[in-house]
């Protein structure tokens, strides 16, 4: 005589992979108000914005996956920052399915104190331009 019903040997929950879509709310940042409900290239961009303008490990509402980490690069040698920038910026970017790979980095130093990192993000959608500053 069994112990379990026969029932207990299927499988209740199982993991699947899904797509989400890239719909979203739309902000309108000279105003701050929402414009409308929008996908595709329009959606990556904000959501390439949002990613370079939130520190890591810093809003709880993000997981621990979500955002950037250049704080701690901040008062390094140029040198040093030059050369883990790139790094953290693809780090930045890895978790998200929709963005294919980030190249064409480019950086200036001209402004004393600032080095500003240009790049190309390129996506499902399309190919968006980058940029951050140190």
């Amino acid at each position: 005589m069994a112990t379990l019903p026969n029932s207990a040997n299927t499988v209740i929950y199982e993991k699947e992979n899904r797509e989400y879509p890239t719909e979203t709310y739309l902000v309108d940042k000279s105003t701050g108000t929402i414009k409308k409900v929008g996908g595709g290239l329009e959606a990556m961009k904000q959501a390439i914005e949002i990613i370079l303008e939130t520190e890591r490990y810093q809003n709880q509402i993000y997981t621990s996956n979500f955002g950037r980490e250049l704080k701690k690069l901040i008062g390094k040698p140029p040198e040093y920052v030059t050369s883990m920038l790139k790094r953290r910026i693809q780090e930045a970017f890895s978790s998200d399915k929709r963005i294919l790979s980030v190249n064409d980095f480019l950086f200036d130093a001209s402004d004393l104190g600032t080095l500003r990192c240009t790049f190309k993000v390129k996506t499902v959608y399309g190919t968006i331009p980058g940029e951050v500053e140190i």
